[in-house]
């Protein structure tokens, strides 16, 4: 199951949450701070690495040089 990051819109808090891509679509997770079902969705970005096990630029910038 995924990782979604989560604001509940009646207390205000910012949570994580694995759920199904249904769940987190319907906005019926609880928030763990209030317990309130009105937690919305936030836009999440997510980290990767390079070919070389090294997280870094994927836009030229990095330990690999550049644009020549």
């Amino acid at each position: 199951m995924p990782m979604y990051e989560f604001a509940c819109r009646a207390c205000g808090a910012e949570f994580e949450e694995l759920c199904t891509a249904a769940e987190a679509a319907a906005g019926k997770v609880a928030c763990p701070a209030c317990g309130a079902r009105k937690s919305e969705r936030k836009l999440s970005t997510f980290a990767s690495k390079d070919a070389g096990g090294k997280g870094g630029g994927g836009c030229g910038h990095g330990s690999h040089g550049g644009f020549g």
